[in-house]
């Protein structure tokens, strides 16, 4: 829908239910807890891993398996959404003949 200086509306945003602005608070709460509990570990820590033997902040090594963490579980997510897509193209079992 346009106005009459033909500039387009754009619509109001829906307002936000109880239960969404609870997990909205949720969420936030996790990620202060979450700052706390880095800013907690900063001391250096020694890590081994196969033939290496690193020093490192556990800041770093915190940060750095969350982010492998939300790359596997990023990974699987988008392998499960591929293997549903495919299973909605084929056509039932016996279909056809």
């Amino acid at each position: 829908m346009d106005t009459p200086n033909n500039t387009p509306v754009t619509p109001a945003k829906p307002e936000q239910t109880l239960w969404q602005k609870i997990r909205t608070g949720f969420e936030v709460l996790v990620v202060l807890l979450w700052v706390v509990f880095l800013i907690q570990n900063t001391e250096q820590t020694q890590v081994s891993f196969l033939w290496m033997t690193l020093t490192i902040s556990r800041i770093v090594m915190l940060l750095g398996t969350l982010g492998i963490g939300m790359i596997i579980g990023a990974l699987l997510c988008y392998r499960l959404c591929v293997k549903r897509a495919r299973k909605k193209q084929q056509p039932p079992y016996g279909y056809g003949q």
